[in-house]
């Protein structure tokens, strides 16, 4: 039975992204899902208790999807063009969540891969140059840095490609590096 509430929740879920290429959340109705999917309305009622409730199965079930394939990232760059993939790929329904939810449905959907994506960074040049792990306020500060590029992106703002934006992150986060470094120069050097 598990395979059978599975399987209604994709296609439901797979429903809900064909509307959404053409409508906001607040404008699809029920029996739209259920005739797309070629089931009962009691059949939707069953695993949701409306449209919205079955917008946010759908953005945790892309946030758990996006988790799982980052894991398999080995560097913070491949983890940052991955995510830029991920949005170019299903850049209607993120429009959707932008809309719909604003910035922290976002937040919500690519925050846990934002998280990982620095925490991978900050190991990376703290082991190469030194300094100090970021700091929470640090942190909160580029995530939402972060947050602010990928909405850009999402919405056609920054229109290079998932290879030149990473350039030019790599390119920040070295001149960060250097910084770090030179500020812990000083401890390095012996005293003669």
């Amino acid at each position: 039975m598990p395979e059978v509430r599975d399987r209604t929740k994709s296609q439901l879920d797979l429903a809900l992204r064909t509307l959404l290429r053409e409508k906001a959340p607040d404008q699809i109705r029920v029996r739209e899902l259920t005739e797309l999917c070629g089931i009962r309305r009691q059949s939707f009622y069953y695993h949701f208790t409306d449209v919205y409730d079955l917008f946010a199965w759908s953005v945790e079930q892309e946030r758990a999807a996006l988790a799982a394939r980052q894991e398999n990232c080995l560097t913070w760059q491949q983890a940052f063009q991955d995510l830029l993939r991920c949005i170019s790929a299903n850049q209607d329904y993120c429009l959707s969540i932008r809309k719909a939810l604003g910035r922290p449905g976002l937040q919500r959907m690519f925050g846990g891969a934002i998280t990982r994506l620095l925490e991978q960074t900050s190991v990376y040049y703290r082991c190469r140059c030194g300094g100090e792990a970021l700091s929470s306020g640090q942190g909160a500060c580029l995530e939402t840095m972060f947050l602010g590029l990928l909405d850009g992106w999402l919405c056609g703002d920054l229109r290079q490609s998932p290879e030149a934006l990473t350039a030019c992150m790599e390119e920040s986060v070295q001149q960060r590096a250097l910084g770090a470094m030179w500020q812990n120069f000083p401890r390095w050097r012996q005293p003669e």
